[in-house]
């Protein structure tokens, strides 16, 4: 038997194995690209309170900032998810910021506001909203889920300055902490206006 009938069947099982090893790398590696892209969306469901992420409609932004109307001076979105409330609001005339958990929410948004040219009006951060200060805002929005509007109510009474309008989506702060000013039923997004240390909302 010649040299290289010999060698044949050892070249062939050598391929074979190198195959079988780049498959499993390609395997591994999609693993854990899946992990790192899903991470950040999942992550936020292990914390106490968990800020959903459902896109505002175009309806909900327009009557949000009809509440708003007359309102100047920096605004933040809690918890702003593709920045579409931001870039609203920056192009309402407002300088906006917007904190998320989701690092790839966050990449969009500033991506997105790049695009819509209002990104000299506009800062998207990952942020925790439960350790940022509230206080440099004079108009703050939320669309929270219901199991943490007590405890960010009582946040937001201790943090905002007098005259801050805040806009709750979806859910009510706390009764017991805030008076509402005004209420707008919007099919299942509906808004409550808020102010702090004023006798009159508007």
């Amino acid at each position: 038997m010649s040299v290289t009938a010999e060698t044949a069947p050892q070249s062939d099982a050598a391929a074979r194995k190198r195959r079988k090893l780049w498959l499993g790398v390609g395997f591994v590696g999609c693993i854990a690209g899946s992990i790192a892209f899903a991470g950040p969306f999942l992550s936020p469901v292990l914390r106490k309170h968990c800020l959903p992420y459902l896109p505002a409609t175009e309806n909900t932004i327009k009557l949000l900032f009809s509440e708003l109307k007359g309102a100047r001076g920096p605004l933040i979105d809690l918890g702003s998810g593709d920045g579409r409330v931001v870039i609203a609001a920056a192009k309402q005339g407002f300088i906006a910021h917007g904190i998320e958990l989701n690092i790839w929410l966050v990449l969009y948004s500033r991506l997105r506001s790049l695009l819509a040219g209002t990104s000299s009006r506009t800062k998207f951060y990952r942020a925790d909203l439960w350790k940022t200060d509230l206080s440099p805002y004079n108009s703050i929005i939320v669309f929270g889920g219901e199991s943490m509007m007590s405890d960010l109510s009582v946040k937001l009474k201790k943090e905002t300055v007098a005259n801050t309008d805040i806009i709750s989506c979806r859910f009510p702060l706390d009764s017991n902490v805030w008076d509402t000013c005004s209420m707008i039923e919007d099919g299942h997004n509906p808004l409550w206006r808020y102010k702090q240390s004023s006798d009159k909302c508007r």
